[in-house]
C-alpha cells in the first residue's frame, strides 16, 4: 500500500514537471494578471511584456525553425477591429486607437549610443488601411514630454516604424515648443516598400547616437537612413522599445469605410545593444540568435 502510494505520487510529480516544462518550454508565459510576457536570452533585454490586457488571437509563439528568421521561435501579432486596452491611466479605446505592443525591458538610458534591432514579415494579405497610422515598432520615453495630436492626449516617443501610403517608414518625432505642450513634427524616412516584405524577413536596425547627435538606421544590413541631428530636445528619464501592432486615429478609417481590416505581423530576432554589430546580423553573422 505504501509502495503504491508513493509511486502514484511520482507519477503526479512527473506529469506536473513535464506540464511545467511544456509551459515554459518556449518562454512565453501569463502572469497572475493575465498579462503575457516572454523572457528572452541573447538579446539584450531580460523580457518583453504586455502591461495591458489582450484577446486570444493578438499573439502567438510559433516553434517553427524552417519559417523563423533564426532559432527555433518566432512571433505572430494579429490586430482585428476592436481589440483596444487600456489600463487606470489610458485607455486606447477612448483615444482612437487599437494595438497590441509587447515593452521590452530594461529601459536604456539617455547616453552614448543606443541600438535596436528585429526582424519583422508581414502576412500575405497585409492590408495598409488608408488614413491610418500603423506602427511596426518603436523607441518609446519614459518622462518625456506630453502634448495634442488630433485634439487627443498624446506622448510622442522619439522614433516610429510606420507602415503607410505602400511603405515602411521611419518616422523621427522632432519635438519643439514646452515640455508640457509640445509640438511634434514627424520628419518621415522610407525604408522600404510594404509589397516587399510580404512573406519575406526584413531586418530592421536602429541606433540613436546621443553623444555624436545623429540617428542611423540599417535596412538588411544596408545603412538607409542618416539624420545628422540629435535623437532628442527633451531630456526624459530613459527610453524603451515596443514591437507589435499600433494602429493610430483609427476614426480616418472606419467613419468612411466601417471596421477596420484584421492585420497580421511576424517578429524575430528582437534585440538590443551599444552598436550596430551587437544588433544586425547582416553586419555581425556571429550573433547567436534569439529564441
Amino acid at each position: 500500500m505504501f509502495k503504491t502510494s508513493i509511486i502514484q505520487i511520482c507519477i503526479v510529480i512527473f506529469f506536473l514537471l513535464i506540464f511545467k516544462f511544456s509551459a515554459l518550454a518556449n518562454n512565453f508565459l501569463v502572469d497572475e494578471n493575465n498579462k503575457l510576457f516572454i523572457e528572452t536570452s541573447n538579446s539584450g533585454f531580460k523580457l518583453h511584456k504586455n502591461y495591458w490586457s489582450q484577446n486570444k488571437h493578438n499573439f502567438n509563439y510559433i516553434n517553427d525553425n524552417s519559417k523563423s528568421r533564426g532559432g527555433y521561435y518566432y512571433q505572430k501579432f494579429e490586430l482585428r477591429n476592436g481589440d483596444c486596452f487600456g489600463d487606470e491611466n489610458w485607455s486606447d479605446c477612448d483615444n482612437d486607437r487599437q494595438r497590441i505592443e509587447l515593452t521590452s525591458e530594461p529601459n536604456q538610458p539617455i547616453s552614448e549610443k543606443q541600438c535596436y534591432g528585429y526582424s519583422i514579415k508581414l502576412s500575405n494579405n497585409f492590408t495598409d488601411i488608408r488614413k491610418v497610422s500603423t506602427t511596426l515598432g518603436q523607441i518609446h520615453q519614459k518622462g518625456g514630454p506630453s502634448g495634442k495630436a488630433n485634439s487627443l492626449p498624446s506622448f510622442p516617443p522619439l522614433i516610429q516604424i510606420d507602415a503607410r501610403k505602400g511603405n515602411l517608414y521611419l518616422n523621427w518625432h522632432k519635438l519643439s515648443g514646452s515640455k508640457n505642450n509640445v509640438r511634434d513634427e514627424s520628419k518621415y524616412y522610407k525604408l522600404k516598400t510594404l509589397e516587399s516584405m510580404k512573406g519575406m524577413w526584413t531586418d530592421i536596425s536602429l541606433c540613436l547616437d546621443f553623444k555624436n547627435n545623429r540617428i542611423d538606421a540599417w535596412v538588411d544590413g544596408n545603412n538607409i537612413v542618416s539624420i545628422l541631428e540629435s535623437p532628442i530636445f527633451f531630456e526624459p528619464e530613459s527610453i524603451y522599445f515596443k514591437h507589435g501592432i499600433y494602429q493610430s486615429f483609427i476614426s480616418n478609417y472606419t467613419s468612411f469605410k466601417g471596421e477596420t481590416p484584421t492585420q497580421i505581423v511576424y517578429y524575430d530576432e528582437v534585440r538590443r545593444g551599444n552598436s550596430i554589430e551587437e544588433v544586425d546580423i547582416n553586419i555581425n553573422p556571429n550573433l547567436k540568435f534569439v529564441d
